[in-house]
């Protein structure tokens, strides 16, 4: 499945999220959710092959479809441990011939400070590629600025916890606002999740966020 993201100021199209849905064997037409399959993929390690699955059906798609500005992709934490990983997928796209820029990938804020040092270097390798790399979920854990200086993403997609509450929270008003100037002064672009109404996409426009996602 897919969902798009939309610049703030006009609302065009800027990117398409690939989101995985696992096709339900017991009962035909109907979707398995992430929640349901994820956990236990990445506990067991398939999510490697999930990630590489998903990759490569997103560059086929936007091989065969140039009309697409570009697709993002979750990476799983685990695939940190794939060092070779970035450069499998530098070779796919130049197999196929799409820009690198064509491809978003996004990591999860989580899963990169679990394990800080793998993924500043599965980020700087992905960035040489490039593609550009986006940290998700931003603002989920604890010192996120303190990350920014070691983790180099070109996007900040933050997290909706921060989002879906802002007309009746000061104190997430307070978040974003900060989470917005500092990315912009680091030169980043911003994405915000769960805008899920005209109320909300006003206090992001006005606080300055570049981009919007529903969910």
């Amino acid at each position: 499945h897919f969902q798009g993201i939309y610049r703030a100021k006009d609302r065009s199209l800027a990117h398409l999220e690939a989101l995985v849905r696992m096709k339900d064997a017991q009962s035909p037409g109907d979707v398995i959710m992430p929640g349901q399959f994820i956990p236990h993929a990445e506990t067991t390690g398939k999510i490697v092959e999930i990630d590489r699955w998903v990759l490569h059906k997103v560059v086929d798609l936007l091989a065969s479809r140039p009309d697409i500005p570009s697709i993002a992709i979750n990476i799983s934490g685990r695939s940190f441990d794939e060092p070779g990983f970035p450069d499998y997928i530098s070779r796919l796209l130049l197999s196929h011939q799409v820009e690198p820029r064509r491809l978003l990938v996004e990591l999860t804020e989580t899963a990169a400070v679990s394990d800080m040092r793998d993924a500043q270097v599965f980020i700087d390798a992905l960035r040489a590629t490039g593609c550009t790399v986006c940290l998700d979920d931003f603002g989920n854990g604890f010192a996120s600025f303190a990350y920014l200086k070691q983790l180099k993403a070109d996007v900040l997609k933050i997290d909706g916890l921060f989002i879906r509450d802002l007309p009746v929270d000061r104190d997430s008003e307070i978040f974003v606002r900060g989470m917005v100037a500092m990315a912009r002064d680091m030169g980043k672009i911003t994405i915000a999740e769960f805008v899920e109404n005209e109320e909300i996409y006003n206090i992001l426009l006005e606080i300055g966020i570049d981009q919007v996602q529903g969910y």
